[in-house]
């Protein structure tokens, strides 16, 4: 998620695929480093389609409408800043909706001018409507060269990047020469210093101070007030093909805790005709036990059989846990309905002669006959363990459905005095 185009170090050596991937797995920093005249992502491309819904500033102050715009749309239009800038909220909001988020209760709201940073080039929060109304959620921020710039002076220490380019290309470089003399008489013991900062300086820098004399103005640096005079700029072409610069930072910041709480709000409902059974539709590849084993009746021959499968699935890397007490398998699903468990399997009188269960899905409440050996592929799949999460009916559409004694009907929503909570209607099966 937070690969970029690889710089140089300030040494010149070049960051190689081993150490970036350590660097990314003992210390995974959510914020990223750009060229700042660029701000481009390498990934722009593969979130470019992705619709977000916006809600600008000027929307803010005007109209109160939140448009919704492709992130390609966005960049183009100059209502998102960069593509860096846009892509982390893309891959934000494709986050949040496979953990199971509404996506009708997501939002990206742009600060005011008023509540910007002053470094800032641009800020976007993800908002998620709760019972308690929109609430921010995770920052994204553009933080321009200034973490970097400040930390630079106060250690004393170049954080510059460097970038190499496919072929060298000629530069004017506009260079400083301190007047050593003047500079001496001026600040005497800290001549050393001051001629040390100046001779460090790169164009952009170089270029500021000529400003500011042409309009005979001194030019602060490091606490020293560098006045006309004091020194002289030249300019001359040179080939160069590593260009040096200081990042921009852009920088996601994630709110755990107001996500978590997000969450179960949305994932809160219950069962049609029958506000007692409550549900959390948490999704699987999020549901911290992915997968429940029951027996159907009572009898030494199921014991063993359910501790195959919890061994078989644990194995397989899905959380399962087992409910062999003595109270009926309607009651053991509603009460794994209530944890969120997504996936239940029944083992039956049938399971002995042929080595075959009944898988059921909580939302919908279908049941699929399916052999034992199938269950962990199955299982992965629907869990969204291997990549992608596949629809139930489509990994299962081999598999003969059975009846179920379940009296409630599937999932619907619920709404009440602190609003609505549950996934969208278009995501409830009827």
């Amino acid at each position: 998620m937070f690969d970029v185009e690889p710089f140089r170090t300030a040494s010149g050596r070049r960051r190689g695929a081993s150490e970036r991937k350590k660097r990314a797995r003992d210390s995974p920093s959510p914020n990223t480093q750009v060229k700042p005249d660029e701000k481009k992502h390498p990934k722009f491309a593969n979130v470019a389609n992705v619709t977000m819904k916006l809600f600008d500033r000027d929307a803010q102050l005007g109209t109160g409408i939140v448009s919704s715009m492709t992130c390609g749309d966005a960049v183009a239009k100059g209502t998102i800043a960069n593509e860096t800038l846009a892509y982390f909220m893309a891959r934000t909001q494709l986050f949040m909706l496979r953990i199971g988020m509404n996506s009708e209760k997501l939002r990206f709201r742009q600060h005011l001018s008023t509540e910007m940073a002053h470094y800032a080039a641009d800020c976007w929060d993800l908002e998620i409507l709760t019972a308690y109304g929109w609430v921010e959620c995770v920052g994204h921020a553009d933080r321009a060269c200034y973490d970097l710039t400040v930390h630079a002076k106060a250690t004393n220490t170049s954080v510059e990047a460097q970038k190499m380019l496919d072929k060298a290309v000629e530069v004017l470089q506009l260079t400083v020469k301190p007047d050593r003399k003047t500079i001496g008489m001026t600040f005497k013991k800290d001549q050393k210093a001051v001629c040390s900062a100046l001779e460090g300086l790169d164009s952009d820098k170089a270029a500021e101070i000529e400003k500011a004399h042409s309009n005979n103005q001194p030019y602060e640096l490091d606490g020293f007030s560098i006045a006309p005079g004091m020194v002289l700029f030249t300019r001359k072409k040179k080939m160069v093909q590593v260009v040096k610069f200081t990042p921009s930072v852009i920088e996601p910041s994630f709110g755990v805790g107001r996500i978590l709480h997000a969450l179960l709000e949305h994932s809160f409902s219950v069962r049609k005709e029958d506000a007692q059974r409550v549900v959390f539709q948490f999704a699987p590849v999020v549901a911290p036990i992915k997968c429940g084993v029951y027996n159907l009746q009572s009898g030494s021959k199921f014991p063993p059989i359910v501790t195959r499968v919890v061994d078989l699935l644990t194995q397989a890397g899905i959380s399962t846990k087992a409910d062999t007490s003595g109270q009926s398998v309607g009651r053991r699903y509603a009460r794994a309905d209530e944890l969120g468990v997504p996936f239940g399997v029944t083992v039956d009188f049938d399971t002995v002669e042929d080595d075959t269960v009944t898988l059921r899905e909580r939302d919908s409440m279908t049941q699929r006959r399916v052999p034992i050996a199938a269950l962990p592929q199955l299982l992965r799949e629907l869990c969204g363990l291997d990549g992608d999460v596949v629809a139930w009916e489509d990994a299962l559409s081999a598999y003969a459905e059975v009846g179920s004694s379940e009296a409630s009907g599937p999932i619907t929503l619920e709404t009440t005095s602190r609003g609505v909570f549950s996934r969208p209607a278009a995501l409830v099966k009827k």
